[in-house]
């Protein structure tokens, strides 16, 4: 992965987003499990994973979908801070909720949900949208050798040491990067919900996966500047993964634009699981 420039002051960017939210651009807040603790009519708990630069409100167009279809879900909060803290929290979730679950990612929730399901026999299923899918060892850097990387990864604004501290994407190039298939004014609800990514995480390697055991769902977004598609496909692909592919989406798209789309992909993971 090449290493990013700093091309943003933070004073600058942390303004810029005070000013967004006080604009009403932010998203409505999030519940680390929403609903009750039981899924309803034998339907499994949709457990739905956020990933970085993001927060759960990122999950607002699907989970309306998913509760319309008779779903419960959780909507957990990561801190970002790093990946142990990141699947300990899923974990708690998952022990919170009583029956079976499927799991859900975006983006480095991929990696969260791989290992926070690793040995559990509640999790039926796995279903990703534009997310990393790694296997023991792996780490986001060493998953793109070999894949065009993100020109985001070169305008970051770090809170503090370069590479070594959280940091964001320049609020100013964030639709282009993570959401060019959006509007503005939804493309600025999520850039108003950013949360700072904390870089090391980038090259920490994965623990024990789920996924060799456990099937798995795949929505690759095509039209994707985060993470290569092919990139997507190729760890699709390993995972055994069931696949669509949505032809223009973005990063977020995915999960957004193509929500109902996403939505019934997750209802084939549990309906698969539960036959």
């Amino acid at each position: 992965m090449r290493r990013p420039t700093v091309r943003l002051r933070v004073p600058t960017l942390l303004a810029t987003l005070t000013l967004v939210a006080a604009t009403g651009l932010a998203g409505p807040g999030s519940t680390a499990v929403a609903g009750p603790s039981t899924s309803s009519a034998g339907k499994p708990t949709v457990v739905l994973v956020h990933g970085a630069w993001a927060d759960s409100s990122s999950w607002n167009d699907v989970v309306p979908r998913l509760r319309h279809d008779g779903y419960r879900t959780a909507t957990p909060d990561l801190a970002l801070e790093s990946v142990a803290a990141d699947v300990t929290q899923v974990r708690a979730v998952l022990d919170s909720i009583t029956g079976k679950k499927i799991l859900v990612a975006h983006s480095y929730g991929g990696i969260v949900i791989s290992n926070a399901a690793a040995g559990r026999t509640d999790v039926l299923g796995l279903v990703f949208s534009a997310a990393f899918v790694p296997n023991e060892g792996d780490s986001i850097a060493s998953l793109g050798a070999g894949f065009v990387a993100s020109d985001a990864f070169h305008h970051l604004a770090f809170t503090g040491a370069a590479f070594a501290s959280p940091a964001y994407i320049a609020p100013n190039l964030f639709r282009q990067y993570f959401a060019q298939d959006l509007p503005p004014a939804r493309a600025g609800l999520l850039n108003a919900a950013q949360q700072p990514l904390n870089f090391p995480i980038v090259t920490t390697p994965s623990g024990p996966v789920a996924w060799p055991s456990t099937p798995s769902w795949y929505a690759i977004s095509a039209g994707d500047r985060m993470i290569d598609p092919a990139q997507q496909r190729w760890m699709a692909t390993r995972a055994g993964a069931r696949t669509v592919e949505l032809a223009d989406a973005s990063h977020a798209g995915g999960i957004t634009r193509y929500a109902a789309q996403f939505t019934a992909l997750v209802g084939r993971a549990a309906h698969a699981t539960t036959r």
